[in-house]
């Protein structure tokens, strides 16, 4: 694995994708998106799932309407497309909510939340992911929480140009493919979160870390 440490001394900013991250979650969203497809059998469950789990920081309004297109064979209205994402939030928020934090994440976000701007910049909607942060006692640790219906890239792009930051002196952390791809756009600096007992889904170029405790050493 390609290890990497943050000097407080370079960065002005590090910008976190939550769910795998922050919040061992995923597998609380992956359970939710086979249960919401079950009707539909096993074999276009297990390629919803595969597709989720290769693409973790995509907005879930994408995900559904992408889904129903490819797998499905079929346009889904607006409201059928609120309906399921409201289905959704009802099915995985006090579970994420509930969820253990990813090993050495808030000793880091302690440590560091005094010293560099902190931020979330998530795929999950903006009013869901502030209340998950409230409802964890999370939000001390950050100076704005940001999700869709912006994307990752205009949202980092914004933030960086509001508050004047060297672009070279900022971070995203993620842990999808996705996330990479997304700032890569932005054009800014990646750290790779790489599940303990997995592989890592990025670029051999790319750093990484399977906990924040990595990085505190």
């Amino acid at each position: 694995m390609n290890k990497i440490g943050i000097s407080t001394d370079s960065l002005q900013a590090i910008f976190f994708d939550f769910d795998g991250v922050l919040a061992e979650c995923m597998y609380v969203k992956t359970e939710a998106f086979a249960q919401l497809f079950e009707t539909f059998g096993e074999k276009i469950v297990k390629k919803i799932v595969k597709h989720h789990v290769e693409n973790g920081g995509i907005s879930r309004y994408v995900k559904i309407k992408y889904y129903y297109s490819e797998y499905l064979n079929e346009q889904i209205s607006e409201e059928k497309l609120n309906d399921i994402a409201q289905q959704f939030s009802d099915m995985v928020v006090k579970k994420v909510i509930e969820s253990p934090w990813v090993d050495g994440a808030k000793e880091f976000l302690e440590k560091y939340y005094e010293i560099i701007d902190l931020y979330i910049i998530t795929g999950t909607p903006t009013n869901e992911m502030e209340l998950i942060v409230k409802k964890r006692d999370m939000e001390k640790y950050f100076k704005g929480i940001y999700g869709t219906p912006d994307t990752k890239p205009i949202l980092v792009k914004r933030i960086i140009n509001e508050n004047e930051y060297d672009r070279e002196k900022t971070i995203y952390i993620g842990d999808c493919l996705s996330d990479y791809h997304d700032v890569m756009e932005a054009d800014i600096s990646f750290l790779g979160r790489v599940h303990k007992g997995t592989n890592s889904v990025f670029p051999n170029n790319v750093p990484t870390i399977s906990d924040f405790f990595d990085v505190l050493k």
